[in-house]
């Protein structure tokens, strides 16, 4: 399993918030809500990622 490092949580977390951005921009497009939950979803997924590499053991 790859170690996870400040610099891959910074990288994965400016593509989430972009994608964030781009889905908010376009919100009145049909495409503009699914990039919103997948930006909101990646940023979820990278805490709960980090939060599960700091428990286990």
């Amino acid at each position: 399993m790859p170690e996870f490092t400040l610099l891959n949580a910074a990288i994965t977390t400016c593509i989430a918030a972009g994608v964030m951005t781009v889905g908010f921009a376009a919100r009145e497009t049909r495409w503009g809500t699914p990039l919103m939950m997948f930006g909101i979803v990646g940023l979820l997924a990278i805490i709960g990622y980090g939060i599960v590499d700091l428990v286990s053991f």
